[in-house]
């Protein structure tokens, strides 16, 4: 774990690793890096990503679990994609999601949520939204609130939205983020990220959800930068 003086609560009786602390100091430190230099330091990739995967989901307050495999495609910052197919080679779970806004679909249940930063986490149980935007969409995202480099990596506080805040950190291969919602600590992720020519992107990561709570593990292998994709693939799929 990181050598970073731990001080801030986990909250939700969760057992995860307490967020690194940001002293007042710090709100205004002049070494902070602009947003440039953050995306270059982490290595942010520039091109849109193709990656297999696999996905396995525990709603902890039901017990019901989901488990698919498929194909993401990400365009870094801005959209996501995430096919997932169950027995038979149906669909088993389709997302969407577009500068914030999500629709998540899952046939079997003949559900469909829409929704965006605003939609009240209980209609958030058991789908991975959040997760997915912060950690392969859009990984030291948001606004800087002060960015720096540790011995051998980077740590970030970033505000993400009115409500909405985030702590990332990374060294090696190995990184971790800490979301929070409305001064709430929601989630903690931590994973493995390899490199993609110039670019990092993750290949495993575990997710604790506390609100909504949920488990989560994703394994990818196989990503590529894709030169070129139809409109379609990042469109909303009620309007194609």
């Amino acid at each position: 774990m990181w050598a970073i003086a731990l001080v801030m609560g986990c909250g939700g009786g969760a057992s995860v690793p307490k967020a690194p602390s940001l002293a007042l100091s710090e709100l205004h430190d002049p070494s902070t890096l602009s947003r440039g230099a953050l995306l270059a330091t982490v290595r942010a990739p520039t091109g849109i990503i193709k990656q297999e995967l696999s996905i396995g989901i525990v709603d902890l307050a039901s017990g019901k679990g989901f488990e698919g495999r498929g194909v993401v495609m990400v365009k870094p910052r801005e959209a996501l994609r995430m096919i997932l197919l169950g027995p038979g080679g149906t669909t088993a779970m389709d997302v969407w999601i577009v500068a914030g806004r999500f629709r998540v679909a899952i046939p079997a249940l003949d559900r469909v949520v829409r929704g965006d930063a605003s939609t009240p986490r209980e209609k958030m149980r058991g789908l991975p939204v959040d997760l997915l935007w912060r950690w392969l969409v859009d990984p030291f995202g948001g606004t800087i609130v002060t960015a720096r480099k540790t011995d051998g990596g980077v740590l970030g506080f970033l505000k993400r939205g009115p409500t909405s805040f985030e702590i990332r950190a990374r060294r090696g291969d190995g990184t971790e983020g800490w979301f929070f919602e409305r001064g709430k600590l929601i989630g903690y992720a931590h994973g493995r990220e390899e490199a993609i020519g110039d670019s990092i992107f993750p290949v495993d990561v575990d997710y604790t959800g506390l609100d909504p709570a949920m488990k989560v593990h994703v394994k990818g292998t196989g990503a590529t930068i894709v030169s070129e994709v139809s409109p379609k693939v990042f469109a909303d799929p009620d309007t194609t």
